[in-house]
């Protein structure tokens, strides 16, 4: 946030004309300053000089006042007396200036929101004058800061959708190809995406974050190399930081999945072991792991996985794919009865989601009813003692609707609103009744309520998604199911032959004193689960198959 110091040095460069109207509408607060008018006696032919003074004097009043609030912390003061005679047409010609001091206030009250459209105005202004002056690039840069801290999407579309890029100013343009870039990463224009992110600054503190989306966008365009280079590279700039370093996480989760899309198991294995539990990366880089141990034919060491994934710690993550693979496994060692198991369980927990899911869908159309459900999730996670809501769709299926990339940065923009919105109610009663005070409560208000209905329509989306994507697993867990019951019938036929199958685990000849010799403490699973045992448990059973 801006110091008052700078504060005061803009303000010190201001030379505003203010009408007589304006100067008779701030008259109370240049009157507080104890202003005495001073009358001179002039000729009669030297009537214009001294009403060209007294002209000069009263613009010098309200920056010096404007100076006196700002360098005082009163910007709220500040910013209602900005916002009034910057609306005035006589101000006209100076109206970029004031709404650019006005935007300032507005940042040191922490109402982001609405300082981004003061700012859209100064960028309008300069446009339709075809101006390219300070305060077009100070405003768009401002624009990028903003659209930075409330993570929307739509200040950087409507800047870029104003001005030529190279009007950035140049301290603004390292954030403004990294938010460029995310943009069509989002919209799928991968290589406009690369080529964004590859003109962020490697000395930039946004750099990393533009170098694994440079990654992603690469991967996305099937431009493996290019991707393994962005990742090895990232990899290596944060090789000594301690392994839960977001970024350092983050390149060996992106060389795990395209070596294991060139189907480079064990290389691919090698990345994703070095995710760390304590990570937000970690679920999904075990899941996928086991698919690429499953794919190398590491059946036990991917049923090791299994016990962790589904342990009761995961209950609400909606993973069905996780289950079908479990039961595939089971089916290429001849495990049927664990894999009916596992079928079953698939039934149980995925029946309900589906109908679940499918009962809200018929119910409404309304963005409305979809976003009340989300915000209820989103208020009792805060508020763990909070008596739990009655809600339509339950805590699977919300689970994997938050997890979602587009709606839960929506709903954080939702939030940084509400913030506003909260800010606003505190200050003062007079701000509140104000010009500048009605006009900050109508844009939180409109902007709230777009959001709401855009993330209630993102969510319905995803849940019709879900439901396709369910009735696809329900098929797959279906052809399972016969092809378990075919192999059920295989060990029947062979054991009325008189061919037994093996039931024997691993470590069935193998003496505990071998882990303990080796730093290990070895425990038979007795059905009870242990935060810190997530990742250890090791699947003994072997393949039943002849």
């Amino acid at each position: 946030m801006m110091t008052k110091k700078l504060i005061l040095l803009l303000l010190s460069v201001s030379l505003v004309t203010v009408s007589g109207a304006q100067e008779s509408a701030s008259g109370r607060d240049v009157a507080a300053q104890k202003t005495k008018k001073k009358t001179s006696k002039t000729k009669s032919s030297s009537g214009k000089v001294g009403a060209s003074k007294e002209a000069a004097k009263k613009p010098m009043g309200v920056v010096a006042r404007i100076k006196q609030l700002a360098t005082t912390g009163q910007y709220q003061e500040a910013s209602k007396l900005l916002f009034s005679i910057s609306r005035n047409p006589k101000n006209a010609s100076e109206a970029s200036q004031l709404k650019y001091m006005l935007g300032l206030m507005l940042m040191e009250l922490k109402l982001y929101q609405v300082a981004s459209f003061v700012f859209y105005d100064v960028i309008d202004e300069e446009i339709r004058r075809n101006g390219d002056g300070k305060y077009l690039r100070q405003s768009l840069g401002k624009l990028s800061y903003l659209s930075n801290i409330l993570d929307s999407d739509v200040l950087l579309k409507y800047a870029v959708s104003r001005i030529q890029i190279n009007q950035f100013p140049a301290e603004s343009r390292d954030l403004f190809f990294y938010r460029y870039g995310e943009l069509k990463l989002k919209e799928g224009s991968f290589e406009e995406a690369a080529k964004a992110f590859a003109k962020v600054d490697p000395d930039s503190t946004v750099y990393p974050q533009a170098l694994y989306r440079q990654g992603l966008a690469y991967a996305e365009d099937d431009k493996l190399g290019k991707a393994i280079a962005a990742f090895e590279e990232l990899l290596n700039r944060n090789q000594n930081k301690p392994v839960t370093d977001v970024n350092r996480v983050n390149a060996n989760l992106g060389l795990a999945r395209l070596f294991y899309q060139n189907k480079k198991w064990d290389t691919s294995l090698n990345y994703y072991r070095q995710i760390p539990r304590d990570t937000l990366q970690w679920h999904d880089a075990l899941f996928e792991m086991s698919w690429a141990m499953m794919m190398s034919g590491q059946f036990r060491s991917a049923s090791s996985n299994f016990h962790t994934l589904h342990s009761p710690y995961y209950d609400d993550q909606y993973a069905p794919e996780s289950l079908l693979l479990r039961a595939i496994v089971y089916l290429y060692i001849c495990r049927y009865d664990e894999m009916e198991k596992v079928l079953e369980l698939f039934d149980r927990i995925y029946k309900p989601v589906l109908t679940n899911t499918a009962k809200m869908l018929e119910r409404s159309e309304d963005s409305r009813i979809y976003w009340d459900e989300v915000k209820r999730t989103i208020d009792e996670r805060k508020d763990k003692k909070a008596k739990k809501s009655f809600k339509r769709l339950n805590d699977i299926v919300m689970s994997s609707i938050l997890k979602q990339s587009l709606i839960r940065s929506n709903v954080h923009y939702y939030e940084m609103l509400a913030n506003e919105s909260q800010l606003m109610s505190k200050m003062t009663p007079d701000w509140q009744q104000s010009a500048m005070g009605k006009f900050s409560k109508r844009i939180i208000e409109r902007r709230r309520a777009s959001t709401q209905d855009l993330v209630g329509k993102l969510t319905r989306n995803h849940l019709l998604k879900m439901k396709s994507e369910l009735r696809d697993f329900f098929e797959q867990n279906d052809f399972l199911k016969l092809e378990m019951l075919g192999g059920k019938k295989e060990v029947v036929a062979k054991e009325i032959s008189g061919r037994k199958i093996p039931h024997k685990q691993i470590t069935d000849d193998a003496s505990r004193n071998f882990f303990i010799a080796n730093g290990f403490e070895y425990w038979p699973f007795q059905g009870e689960y242990w935060l810190d045992e997530l990742g250890n448990y090791h699947y003994v059973g072997v393949q039943a198959c002849e």
